[in-house]
């Protein structure tokens, strides 16, 4: 699990946890959060900047869940920094490739494996000013697919999840950015993006981890390379 620390990493972690499963996690800085998981979940900590050159943890693991990843810019693509398009790339769609590497020899092994990459809704359609973050999830979405083809045959499932805005304290930072830029209050910007769906709310972290948990399942034997969206039916 990685990006185990935010308000959807913790709710991924705890999911798994709780259902059984021995949980390793991904972290950058959340030292107290990552803490927490560890002595109340049983789960095992890595601290890893995915900014940064990394080895993959050492182990076989059964199930991967590439949950990390960052959105820096809002500008439009004439004024993006290409380094922030590097870093951006760099951690949305290169991390996932290196540690579906990296776990994919010991899941042919044993003939069984899931691989559960986060996306987004913009994973499937595009949004102004956002071409780094559309760009990676784009990329992430065909990593996925092309895994599910590949290793299908020994019993490999990859899939993604394509949620939209999540209840988070990563939407809360982007309120915020939006709200000062605009001279708004973060409530209005949080409401605007709530009306946007059918639902007229934002998904919740728990609806995402149980999304990722049915594609683990035995359930989801046969789900493979697929986009499941939790977005209140907002790309429907």
């Amino acid at each position: 699990m990685t990006g185990g620390t935010g308000t959807l990493g913790q709710a991924l972690v705890i999911a798994f946890a709780k259902a059984g499963y021995e949980t390793f996690f991904q972290y950058h800085r959340n030292r107290p959060a990552a803490n927490r998981l560890i002595a109340e979940h049983g789960a095992t900590g890595f601290q890893i900047d995915f900014s940064a050159p990394f080895e993959p943890p050492a182990g076989d693991f059964d199930i991967l869940v590439n949950n990390a990843g960052i959105n820096e810019s809002d500008e439009e693509t004439d004024r993006v920094d290409p380094s922030i398009w590097g870093k951006m790339l760099h951690v949305n769609v290169t991390v996932p490739f290196l540690l579906c590497r990296a776990v994919l020899p010991g899941m042919v092994r044993r003939r069984w494996g899931r691989i559960v990459n986060i996306g987004s809704i913009y994973s499937v359609r595009a949004a102004a000013k956002r071409a780094p973050y559309v760009a990676s999830k784009h990329g992430l979405s065909g990593l996925t697919k092309t895994v599910a083809k590949e290793y299908a045959a020994h019993g490999v499932t990859c899939n993604e999840i394509c949620p939209s805005a999540v209840e988070s304290s990563m939407m809360d930072r982007i309120a915020k950015n939006r709200a000062d830029r605009e001279g708004r209050t973060v409530s209005e910007v949080l409401d605007g993006y709530r009306a946007m769906s059918p639902a007229h709310r934002l998904a919740t972290a728990d609806e995402v981890a149980s999304a990722a948990l049915f594609l683990c399942s035995a359930a989801a034997g046969f789900v493979n390379g697929a986009s499941i969206s939790v977005d209140g039916g907002l790309v429907a």
